[in-house]
């Protein structure tokens, strides 16, 4: 497999964007391997720009990472399980790495009943990941289980979903902003315990317990895959973040390349 995706989130806390190109090898039907990076281009709010035009963000890779995908389909529900690595490639001072080697074991259990199919996510890891619905204006480094529940339906080329999702971290967090720029010529370090969960408008990194990184709001997405362009998908999302009275809009734009070669090649 191989296939490439431009993709990105805007809100009131600013914009980010990423054009990801990945690899992957399918051992069978139920097991495979992926290897990607992003390239990001984040935009920086105007309230940020006028505390400080130095601490900004701009372009640059983020970091490597490396899916295991497992898929167990059965006749009442199917399965699926993936355990993401990620190494510390990126460049902090942008926001593009918390510095650290990062996972998350996600599982994804699904119902199919007629053109509906009902959902639930699970993940535990040390980094809350960005998911379809929203790219964060951070990054975070901290122990944290996720949950996500709701239903796709389906309709033809098109398909309409709806979630609600809850975060919840333990033990202490470190948030590393993707829109605050750590100041030339300085260590990109916390300045010491914070309980601002928006301080990521105000710091290239912030520290404290649990309360820091949980959230918890509901998503809207649609999705459509146009028949005659089949490796070709095309995403549009809608976030709400609750504690950070936050709403985010997104797109999705994705690629199957190794398809398009195998339609040429025929």
């Amino acid at each position: 497999m191989l296939g490439t995706r431009f993709e990105g989130s805007t809100s009131g806390d600013g914009s980010v964007y990423d054009l990801g190109m990945g690899a992957g090898y399918n051992f069978s039907h139920r097991f495979g391997v992926d290897l990607g990076i992003p390239y990001f281009f984040v935009g920086t709010p105007t309230s940020v720009k006028g505390k400080n035009p130095t601490a900004v963000s701009g372009n640059g890779l983020g970091d490597l990472g490396a899916n295991i995908r497992f898929f167990l389909p059965g006749k009442a529900t199917n399965y699926a399980s993936t355990i993401h690595l990620g190494a510390p490639s990126g460049d902090k001072s942008k926001g593009f790495s918390t510095g650290h080697a990062t996972w998350n074991w996600s599982n994804h259990i699904e119902h199919g009943w007629g053109n509906f199919t009902p959902y639930i996510d699970g993940s535990v890891g040390n980094t809350v990941p960005d998911t379809r619905h929203v790219r964060r204006p951070f990054m975070t480094f901290g122990y944290n289980a996720a949950f996500e529940a709701g239903t796709q339906m389906d309709a033809g080329p098109f398909s309409l979903s709806g979630s609600a999702y809850d975060v919840a971290p333990w033990g202490s967090q470190t948030v590393v902003s993707r829109v605050f720029r750590c100041s030339s010529g300085t260590k990109c370090a916390s300045a010491g315990k914070s309980t601002n969960r928006k301080n990521y408008l105000n710091s290239s990194v912030s520290s404290g317990d649990a309360s820091l990184a949980r959230d918890n709001g509901f998503n809207a997405s649609a999705e459509y895959k146009p028949p005659k362009m089949k490796a070709v998908d095309l995403e549009v999302d809608y976030s709400r973040s609750v504690p950070l009275r936050l709403n985010t809009f997104s797109f999705g734009i994705a690629l199957d390349i190794a398809g398009v070669l195998r339609s040429h090649g025929k």
